[in-house]
């Protein structure tokens, strides 16, 4: 289902273990800072934590033009692991694994079908929380909001293989940077 993952940011992310998630992480060592002043990050060993993707409401103006969106998790086993800290305790890198299969509806018709987005996604944030980018090996749900999106026309898709979201500092703008697989548009096939 979509994840909160940070202010008013929804992905939603699930399944494949990489060895990322299975092996131990090395003991927290601190990386040199690129610049005075800039901040500086740390790796870290934290623990698996379930990372329940709940159920949202995608409105018309924002992502699908003439109808609203629901999105409810029907099968949800999504977890994360935090891999690294800015040196102000904000997650800098997150990874995300779990089986997911979410319902997407149209409001305006209830015309539903149910999809597998039990990917995985490495989530990467600036040092302010907001996201930077997002790695994801699908399939996994994204959303490209309205005249806030490049790289895909507004919507919200499942994407499948290997793409990557990249968000300008304040996340008005989301590019993806990367297409490697396939993109299915939801708010299409629910039309």
């Amino acid at each position: 289902m979509a994840m909160r993952l940070s202010r008013g940011v929804t992905a939603t992310i699930g399944a494949v273990v990489l060895a990322v998630g299975t092996a131990q992480a090395a003991p927290a060592v601190a990386a040199p800072r690129a610049n005075e002043g800039t901040p500086g990050w740390h790796w870290v060993n934290e623990g698996w934590e379930p990372a329940p993707q709940g159920d949202n409401t995608l409105p018309a103006a924002r992502y699908c033009g003439t109808f609203d969106l629901e999105l409810d998790s029907i099968s949800d086993d999504v977890r994360s692991k935090v891999l690294s800290r800015w040196d102000n305790g904000t997650p800098k890198d997150t990874y995300y694994t779990g089986a997911l299969t979410v319902r997407a509806e149209n409001l305006s018709t209830g015309k539903a079908k149910d999809y597998d987005m039990g990917g995985d996604m490495l989530a990467s944030n600036y040092s302010t929380g907001n996201p930077h980018i997002y790695q994801l090996f699908g399939p996994v749900g994204i959303g490209m909001p309205i005249g806030a999106s490049k790289g895909l026309p507004a919507s919200y898709y499942v994407v499948d293989g290997y793409h990557v979201l990249r968000f300008n500092a304040d996340t008005t703008q989301r590019t993806l940077t990367v297409k490697l697989g396939s993109e299915t548009d939801i708010c299409a096939a629910l039309r």
